[in-house]
């Protein structure tokens, strides 16, 4: 086999992003049948639910950010395979995740995502909420206080995050029926995530 190859391969992260952020949402359900089936009689049983909390909470937030990667590299894949990664990096780069899902499609296909639909608004959210866990912001808060939903990433973000790939996936599938959805089925059992 000659040393230097000509050939070429592509590496696209999208398929690898979304099984990683699917096992963890299967870690996040282990726990929870757990956290739930325990029955509080006394501080021992306490701490094992707070225990289970906190690691939901750790996988919680990695199927969020996951899935926030999914579909940001998924957006900029198909930027490049309909225009160029040139036009990418000189035209759309700069945009949000949110507005190239809006600006892409619309240029490749002429139509945009619903933007007064479900599947958009928990988009706007999954960025969000990925946005507030990557530039996270130390504060101070009393105890009492820390019972707010933005302190916490639980199962029902994680839950969320995933049906917002596949919801948004098939709008775009939608408008666009050149795009492929079967690799949303092959990533929740890939074996090595």
């Amino acid at each position: 086999m000659n040393k230097e190859s000509n050939h070429e391969v592509f590496f696209i992260k999208y398929r690898t992003f979304l099984a990683i952020a699917y096992k963890h949402h299967k870690i996040v359900d282990r726990l929870v049948k757990e956290r739930n089936a325990r029955k509080v009689k006394d501080d021992h049983d306490v701490n094992f639910i707070c225990a289970r909390n906190a690691a939901i909470q750790r996988s919680a937030m990695v199927s969020v950010v996951f899935s926030a990667l999914t579909l940001e590299a998924f957006i900029n894949n198909y930027a490049i395979e309909h225009f160029s990664r040139r036009y990418l990096e000189n035209y759309l780069d700069k945009l949000s995740a949110v507005a190239k899902w809006v600006v892409i499609p619309k240029l490749k296909t002429g139509n945009e995502l619903n933007t007064d639909g479900q599947p958009y608004e928990k988009l706007k959210e999954l960025f969000k909420l990925r946005d507030r866990l990557v530039h996270y912001k130390t504060r101070k808060k009393k105890v009492s206080e820390m019972t707010e939903e933005e302190d916490w990433v639980t199962e029902i973000h994680s839950k969320d995050a995933l049906l917002t790939v596949e919801s948004i996936l098939n709008e775009l599938s939608g408008l666009d029926t050149s795009v492929k959805t079967d690799w949303l089925e092959e990533a929740k059992s890939d074996p090595y995530a």
